[in-house]
């Protein structure tokens, strides 16, 4: 068998960092363990699985990566030995089962459900319980079981001997409602588990106490879902009458609305799951149609609904919990929405304004639910009147792309987009408001995101792809950038690749729907050839015969010689009396060893058929985590040689480009070459007539110079006679220089006497100066003296007028005291 956790196929996925480095060193530990089964090797494994447990990005467990399909591998190996770290793996399995990728891989790939049974027991203590029933309930929906499975009876004992319990206790309650849970999700649609359950149990005394329990408001939705398995293994889903399924969907309305004023998510998740599978399942939908009480009890949970919109996360100690509920509650109104009943379109304007108040915590869940809206009136071709208005107000908010996390949100948002491009009168919206290239940005984001999420991943990818193609197709004749747009989606390699993937699936579905968009007018014929070109040479032909996993241990424990030798002797004697007629003659002890002996044999082959079926199990559980290697290492390889391709286009390209760069270049050099001839020989013809006139004029200056030097002789001996006249004049002028030299010396003798006299006079007026200024200060000391005192004296003046003031008011006063005496 291949090593699945090898190194090798690690180098194929391009580096993320640090983000799957504690998976790489759990795998070494793992190994180590597997070699020695230290104590040491224990304890990193544990503290590796507590830091993946606790690790905020999901995206480590996504099941597309080699690293990731070599971690789960390890683990499902080490938890399958008895000294491994089991509880640490669970709280691995709990983190990872919150990614639905991962924990679809889980369930279907890496096949834990078999390691959990084993460590469910009685032995452990509650709180154990309940944490290994809630990782068992995660990965145990969904779960397919297609033959007796050596695990399922003790895994049958033990849930049905906690669901029958006394349910004294919260703890009790608790882990009796997740055996439940985890006893349906096996159950459901499995009939070798149903045969098990059958097998364990007094299926009339179980089946009254599950309605027991229904009654007593306790596990209602899971007890109808176990009901409807027991209903579907004993007499077939056909022969489930009407009355049960309506029984079914009143209590499943009740738990929706109790589960809504509790917030209780896993009841709500429950409910869902329940109508949704009543509503896909072709025997019984007809009988879910016929249900006349949805209109009353939806009326009566949206008030409550809106309610739980209301609530901030930030007001609670349980945020999760809220948006947990919500989720589960809209998915809920989405299926009853997905009935398609009249009787409920009167609530559709209340459902719209859900879906707007409630994107803020739950966008991808609102706009399935409005898509869903939408899409109930494809047939008219128009909305009603009173939901237009609310529709056309929450458009602009809905139609903005996703911005945060668009690979999680995408495949709502172009269900939202396609359910529009439907109507003509929402066309023009979509039109408006959704640019090409935020619709093409979306649509690869959702395409990067689900590369490597496994088959979860696939399913979205071939969905998104379907509804773009839709959506562009439509817009495509009504601009030509979204025809543009849809052929550069067409061409785009993820996208032909999906279409020729969904053509040669299983999925009828699918298919039709593709053969739909390629049977349309506007659909590029070339595109459609190569399409049905590629499709037909992605059918692989090639199947891989695996071992048989039988071995030694199906040929059965024999018995000893002696017995044998005894029974053959008692068969013999059985032989020979009943052809003698004189069977009646045989002791019942021989008959009765007889059978002993046989049903000895019987149990001996039972039980090496068990351990060969085990055997198997876990050999083809090995095989499936190779193959899931092997898938991540060829995913990985194919975006590798993708982006090898997509370069060498690129580069192939270029060289192109360059190859036309450079026949434009020498063409334009040919073109210069033969303009720089013709201008070459234009300037020779220029050179050659420049040259016959510049002769001519040569030989007009050569005599001008001529004329010239006979005129500059005569001016020469013009000029030789005047300075002759001139030396003279210049001998004279020399004698009288001499005699101004003499009297100029007495001048200056008599000029520094007198600038003697004016520095001695320029001395006398300095000191004169200064006497100036040292008056002048005194002067204004003075003034400053006689300004102080002139200010003294008014202020002296001032006083006598107040006092001469004050003493003629005296006078006045005396003056009139007196003369008030006389009087």
């Amino acid at each position: 068998m291949m090593e699945v956790d090898s190194t090798e196929g690690w180098n194929n996925n391009p580096p993320d960092g640090a983000k799957f480095v504690n998976l790489k060193a759990f795998v070494n530990a793992a190994r180590e363990f597997e070699a020695t089964h230290s104590e040491s090797a224990i304890n990193m494994m544990t503290r590796y699985l507590g830091l993946i447990a606790s690790s905020c990005d999901l995206s480590i467990f996504s099941p597309g990566r080699s690293e990731v399909c070599a971690f789960f591998s390890s683990l499902w190996r080490v938890m399958r030995d008895g000294r491994g770290p089991h509880w640490a793996g669970i709280a691995v399995l709990a983190r990872a089962s919150v990614e639905p990728s991962a924990r679809h891989a889980l369930t279907h790939t890496y096949k834990f459900m078999p390691i959990l049974s084993q460590l469910l027991s009685d032995t452990i203590s509650n709180d154990k319980k309940i944490k290994l029933l809630s990782v068992m309930q995660d990965i145990s929906y969904g779960i397919k079981i297609s033959w007796q499975e050596s695990y399922l009876t003790g895994l049958m004992k033990q849930l049905t001997d906690w669901i029958l319990q006394p349910m004294t206790e919260p703890q009790h309650r608790t882990i009796g409602h997740k055996s439940l849970t985890v006893l349906v999700n096996v159950c459901y649609g499995n009939l070798p588990a149903i045969y098990a359950l059958m097998r364990t149990v007094d299926t009339k005394d179980f089946v009254v106490h599950l309605i027991s329990l229904k009654d007593g408001g306790y596990g209602g939705v899971e007890v109808c879902r176990l009901l409807l398995c027991l209903s579907s293994g004993t007499r077939g889903s056909a022969a489930i009458r009407q009355p049960d399924i309506h029984s079914y969907l009143c209590c499943t309305m009740r738990t929706f609305n109790k589960a809504i004023m509790e917030r209780d998510a896993t009841q709500l998740l429950h409910a869902y799951t329940f109508i949704n599978d009543l509503y896909t399942d072709n025997n019984l939908r007809s009988f879910v149609l016929t249900y006349s009480h949805f209109s009353s009890a939806l009326q009566e949970s949206l008030p409550k609904v809106d309610d739980l919109c209301k609530v901030t996360p930030d007001d609670l100690d349980e945020p999760e919990n809220l948006i947990s509920c919500l989720q589960n509650v809209l998915k809920f109104l989405t299926v009853l929405v997905n009935l398609d009943l009249y009787s409920l379109r009167c609530h559709n304007c209340q459902l719209v304004l859900l879906c707007m108040k409630s994107s803020r915590l739950c966008l991808p869940e609102s706009l399935e639910l409005f898509a869903a809206i939408i899409s109930q009136y494809r047939d008219e071709g128009v909305l009603p009147k009173e939901l237009t208005s609310v529709v056309i107000d929450g458009l602009p908010a809905l139609l903005v792309p996703p911005s945060l996390e668009p690979g999680k949100v995408g495949l709502q948002w172009l269900q939202v987009v396609g359910a529009l491009c439907e109507l003509s009168e929402t066309q023009e919206r979509v039109l408006q408001e959704v640019t090409p290239d935020s619709f093409e940005d979306t649509l690869y984001s959702v395409l990067q995101y689900t590369s490597q999420n496994g088959t979860v991943g696939m399913e979205t990818a071939q969905q998104s792809v379907v509804l773009a193609c839709r959506s562009g197709l439509t817009l495509a004749p009504l601009s030509k950038q979204w025809e543009s747009a849809f052929n550069r989606m067409l061409a785009h390699h993820q996208v032909r690749k999906l279409l020729c993937v969904t053509l040669t699936s299983n999925n009828g579905s699918r298919r039709r729907q593709i053969l739909q968009l390629i049977k349309h007018h506007y659909f590029p014929s070339d595109q459609m050839n190569q399409i049905f070109g590629e499709s037909l040479q992605s059918v692989s032909e090639v199947e891989s015969s695996a071992p048989s996993p039988r071995g030694d241990a199906c040929s059965g424990e024999r018995l000893a010689p002696a017995q044998e030798r005894q029974l053959d002797r008692l068969v013999a004697q059985l032989s020979d009396a009943l052809q003698a007629g004189k069977i009646s003659d045989i002791a019942t002890s021989s008959v009765m060893e007889l059978y002993g002996y046989k049903m000895t044999c019987l149990e001996h082959r039972l039980h090496s058929h068990s351990v060969a079926l085990q055997g198997a199990t876990e050999h083809m559980a090995s095989l499936q985590h190779s193959l899931a290697l092997l898938q991540a290492t060829n995913s990985a390889q194919q975006d590798v040689l993708y982006t090898t391709q997509m370069q060498n286009e690129k580069h192939k390209k270029a060289i192109e480009d360059l190859h036309k760069q450079l026949e434009d270049a020498e063409t334009t050099l040919k073109g210069f070459r033969a303009k720089l001839a013709a201008e070459r020989l234009d300037k020779e013809n220029q050179k050659e007539i420049l040259q016959k006139e510049f002769r001519t004029q040569l030989t007009n200056i050569e005599d001008e110079i001529k004329v010239r030097e006979r005129e500059a002789e005569e001016r020469f001996k013009q000029l030789e006679s005047d300075n002759r006249a001139l030396q003279k004049k210049l001998e004279q002028q020399t004698n009288k220089n001499n005699e101004l030299a003499g009297v100029l010396i007495k001048f200056e003798e008599r000029v520094k006497q007198r600038d003697k006299k004016l520095e001695e006079a320029a001395a006398s007026d300095s000191s004169l100066r200064r006497e100036l200024e040292q008056r002048d200060n005194m002067i204004k000391q003075l003034e400053k003296t006689v300004v102080e005192r002139e200010n003294r004296l008014y202020q002296v003046t001032t006083q006598l007028e107040e006092m001469k003031r004050v003493q003629e008011m005296v006078a006045k006063l005396m003056s009139k005291s007196s003369s008030t005496a006389a009087s």
